[in-house]
This record gives structure tokens, sequence and C-alpha cells, in this order.
């Protein structure tokens, strides 16, 4: 379990820290590339407060189009997004959750990015403040995702995590929906939609989402155990018992990251399961 120190520094002290790069602030504030398009805070966060956040001069930049933006990419990944960054430990210049900020800031729907703040807010599950000088909470960041590259399933698939881990099931579903519309083959997303549809009693549709997903070996057997709990799942005529058993949650961890890498996006983004 992480630790985090109180996030309290002002907007400007941040901004300023977050700029010490290779380049400058002046040369980061200078650079008039982005998407073409703004990125305005949309939507209300999980205390149904309006959503709002900083805007800086660098970007927005869609992370669908980063081969157009390989300069600007590396210039935020390579001091803003570390792997240390990413696990939520302490950065060069200030806490981890800032860097990830000023990434969203430029890159809205980054993808590593906002599954590094969706794992700081189950860590922080409190009321965000909402004086100038905190960071927005990652239901913001996607909405803003969303709303910013509506064609990226990604922000919906880490959204509907969000949801469901709330119990908002019903708009869980919603995001879902619009991740598998815009990615139907991939697995984790049918797997987290089954497991709200089963805390929708939806059962009917979640039976079929669970045969296409069982269909691919997937390793976790959550979603077919709350079908089986509910009483609404038999054997298949093919299905030993042995099919049946589970893994060891060592074995469905390793499985299902070599599942991320393998079939998850261009570079293996690290989406994870609902509760189960």
């Amino acid at each position: 379990m992480f630790k985090f120190r109180s996030l309290a520094p002002t907007l400007a002290a941040l901004l300023t820290a977050l700029a010490v790069t290779a380049g400058s602030t002046d040369a980061l504030a200078q650079s008039k590339k982005s998407s073409g398009r703004p990125a305005p805070w949309r939507g209300v966060d999980l205390q149904g407060l309006e959503c709002r956040g900083a805007m800086i001069p660098f970007g927005p930049f869609d992370y669908l189009d980063r081969n157009k933006f390989q300069g600007e990419l590396f210039i935020t990944e390579e001091y803003h997004l570390t792997e240390e960054i990413l696990r939520l430990q302490q950065a060069t210049t200030t806490t981890a959750i800032n860097d990830i900020q000023y990434t969203l800031m430029a890159w809205p729907n980054h993808h590593k990015a906002l599954y590094a703040a969706y794992t700081f807010r189950l860590l922080n599950r409190g009321e965000f403040r909402r004086d100038i000088n905190a960071p927005s909470p990652v239901e913001c960041h996607l909405q803003r995702a969303m709303n910013f590259s509506p064609r990226d399933p990604v922000p919906y698939m880490i959204y509907g995590l969000l949801l469901h881990e709330w119990k908002h099931y019903q708009d869980a579903l919603k995001a879902f929906r619009t991740a598998n519309s815009l990615m139907p083959n991939d697995v984790i997303t049918l797997y987290n939609m089954g497991l709200t549809l089963v805390a929708l009693e939806k059962y009917e549709e979640a039976r079929d989402v669970a045969r296409r997903v069982y269909s691919t070996d997937f390793p976790l057997p959550g979603l077919k155990d709350q079908l089986i709990a509910a009483g609404q799942w038999t054997a298949e005529p093919t299905e030993s018992p042995a099919d049946q058993e589970d893994v060891s949650a060592e074995e469905a961890e390793e499985q299902v990251s070599d599942a991320r890498e393998s079939g998850a996006g261009d570079e293996g983004i690290n989406v994870s399961v609902a509760s189960q």
C-alpha cells in the first residue's frame, strides 16, 4: 500500500517544478503544435460537483495520434511519466500524482497516465479538496478524455472500472458498452462488462458475455463464479470438471498480464479488472 504526503503545492509552484525538463518552460509554452481542438473540463466528480482543473500552454495532444507528436510525447514521458511515477512513487521534483496530472493536462487521454490516476483514486477514496491547488480526481480527467477523443476506448474502459468500484453500475455499464463498441474483441472489457451485468442482475446477457470470455481461456474465474452463486450458470456439454477448477491467484495474474501485453493495444496498456 502506498502512502502519500499532503498534496498542497500552489498551482504556480507545481507548473514551475514540472517544467524543469531538458527543454525550458518557455520552449514548452511556445510550442504551437497541438491536436487542433480544445480539451475543456466536462461532467461532475463522484461527489456530484462540477469538474474543473488547470490548463497549460502545451498541447492538448491526442494520444491516439502520438506518432504525429513524438517529440512532445518524449518530453512529457521522459520527465513526467517515469516508471517510478507510474508506480506512484516519489517523482524527481514533486509528488508522483502532480507529474501524472501534468501529463493528463497535456495529453488528456494518455492511457498509462489515466490508469495511474485511477490507481491513485482507489488508494485515496475520501473526498477531494476543491480549492485551486488540489489535483483533479481521475473521474474528471476521464470525462475530459472521453469528450476530447471519443474514438479512444481506453478512457471508457477505465471510467467503467471506476464507476463499478463505486457501485454506479448503470453508468459503468454504459461506459463498458461504449468501450466494447470501439474494441469489440477485447476480452478484459468483456469480462468487466460481465461483472457489471451480474451486479445489475442482467443474467441472460451476462451469461452470453461469459461464454465469449471463457471461450478464449481467460484465466480469472470471478465472472463464472458469480453466475454460479446466483444460480445462473451450468457447465457447457464440452466443459469438463477440470475446466471449471479455479486457477491460483498467482497463475491468474500472470496469465492476465500476458494477455494485457499481447492483446490490449499496441503498447500493452495495463488495464485491470473490476472488483469480483
